[in-house]
């Protein structure tokens, strides 16, 4: 008989849609792989949600969340109380304030998957508080996707540090999405156009404002940095913008107003250009954490990386020559929620063989 495991989701947004059609098509064929069955219990939005601890109709997910009446926290507090066995509360937003959210989750038994950076990044009291709950419960908090969508490089840097190797330094272009406008910036782009395609694509944070900021790429650096042992606030993070960002108003207000910067950054890629240099935003953790808009040989790794590519090239003690290096699409709806769906199948494989 398979292994029962409930997913209770928060978020039902490109990528949280993506995650269900992903569940939805492969879950018969993990059920034979792997004899666990995976049964979504609840999904929410910000407005509304439905719960059913039977499992919900994956055919009709859409109309059953939108004619419910319950909000994410309380769809969570319904299954706090009415799930038996094991169960995930899956994070597919991007909503600040989740860390007091996981933690109890955590300490109810549940085991917490996320693509959402925020909680990992918020104040490092709220990170070793939600660490320590799940270390106290012997339960999962994975995050693999919240840095390089599905690129193993969380798993990674694990890796290196279990093995007792050292790390050094960790570099390279962080955001799928801001790589995809240097990319669009090389070929001749207006900066406003490729901006609006990538926001098209799904490439962008629900507020682009984030990434050009700078403050998407930030919370990469500073995961990293924390998954490394290194005690780092937000603040400690050395950080340059893309471009000049106007925080006032809302996100469309902003966006109309892009155009503006269209000329100033075609001047910046054009002179680059003119030294045989390419403009890369560039990240780096190495015992503290930065993040600027750099030049960069046109023909080296950084250089050519197309977007929305992602780059993260780890020198270590074993690896000082020559860096490892992980890369890949690093953005986009379906990358990312596999991603998360990859950390879904890491706690069902651990479920499955404690059963």
């Amino acid at each position: 008989m398979a292994v029962r495991l409930s997913l209770v989701q928060l978020g039902k947004g490109s990528v949280g849609a993506a995650l269900i059609d992903q569940i939805r098509e492969q879950r018969p064929a993990l059920q034979k792989r792997l004899g666990v069955e995976l049964a979504y219990a609840g999904i929410a939005g910000r407005r509304s949600g439905a719960f059913d601890p039977g499992g919900l109709d994956l055919a009709r997910w859409e109309v059953l969340v939108e004619s419910g009446g319950v909000d994410g926290r309380k769809l969570l507090k319904q299954a706090l109380g009415r799930l038996s066995g094991q169960a995930i509360l899956v994070d597919a937003t991007a909503e600040e304030g989740m860390a007091a959210l996981y933690h109890e989750a955590l300490s109810a038994g549940l085991h917490v998957v996320s693509c959402n950076k925020k909680p990992l990044a918020g104040p490092l009291e709220d990170y070793r508080r939600v660490k320590e709950a799940a270390r106290r419960k012997r339960r999962f908090w994975l995050y693999e996707a919240s840095v390089g969508a599905g690129l193993p490089v969380i798993g990674t840097l694990r890796d290196i540090l279990d093995s007792g190797d050292r790390l050094e330094s960790i570099e390279g272009c962080f955001s799928g999405t801001l790589n995809f406008l240097c990319a669009g910036l090389d070929s001749g782009g207006k900066f406003s156009e490729v901006l609006a395609r990538a926001r098209e694509l799904g490439y962008t944070e629900p507020d682009p404002r984030d990434d050009l900021g700078g403050m998407d790429v930030a919370r990469k650096a500073l995961i990293l940095a924390r998954e490394a042992g290194l005690d780092i606030e937000p603040g400690d993070v050395r950080l340059e913008p893309f471009c000049p960002v106007d925080r006032r108003g809302d996100v469309g207000t902003s966006m109309a107003k892009m155009s503006r910067l269209d000329d100033g950054m075609d001047r910046k890629w054009k002179s680059a250009a003119a030294g045989g240099r390419r403009l890369r935003y560039v990240a780096r953790v190495d015992g503290q954490c930065a993040a600027s808009l750099r030049e960069v040989p046109a023909d080296g790794p950084l250089g050519r990386l197309p977007g929305p590519d992602n780059i993260f090239a780890f020198r270590t003690r074993r690896y000082s020559e020559t860096p490892l290096v992980v890369s890949g699409p690093g953005a986009g709806p379906a990358v990312t929620a596999a991603g998360v769906f990859a950390d879904i199948v890491r706690v069902a494989r651990a479920v499955v063989g404690t059963a």
